[in-house]
């Protein structure tokens, strides 16, 4: 990436996080009350400030992943197409399925939730795998 790329990158990372830092500064009157008393709209949106921007910072990378997955996708479906490999291996949807419930088990996270997502994921990869060999037999007719 060149480097312009970088620092455009961590100003709209400053710029996007700016606003979750901004709610956290507390004055005498926006004091946090003790433990167990009950907060304002303004406090509660202030405690949860810092770990609503972990949570969000995470969603981006969550979907920037998903868009190289589903690039690379793009890329298999290429490739299988050209070289008439099934758009659907089912094989290895299952493999794919049974390391994602290992790392979930791993990761302590509940692997059947992790294998609906992966199914999801899997089947939409299907689809454009299909949709692709569909529109290359369509060429050739």
């Amino acid at each position: 990436m060149p480097k312009s790329a970088y620092v455009i990158a961590i100003a709209t990372l400053v710029l996007a996080l700016k606003p979750a830092f901004a709610e956290q500064t507390m004055t005498k009157d926006n004091a946090m009350p003790a433990p167990g008393a009950k907060l304002t709209p303004e406090q509660e949106k202030a405690v949860m400030a810092p770990y609503r921007a972990r949570i969000d910072a995470l969603d981006a990378q969550i979907v920037a992943l998903l868009g190289q997955r589903f690039g690379i996708i793009g890329e298999v479906a290429k490739l299988k197409a050209e070289r008439g490999i099934a758009p659907i291996l089912p094989a290895r949807v299952e493999e794919v399925v049974a390391h994602a419930r290992a790392r979930a088990e791993q990761a302590g996270v509940d692997p059947n939730l992790v294998e609906k997502i992966y199914r999801i994921i899997i089947d939409t990869a299907c689809q454009q795998e299909e949709d692709y060999a569909r529109a290359q037999q369509a060429k050739k007719q």
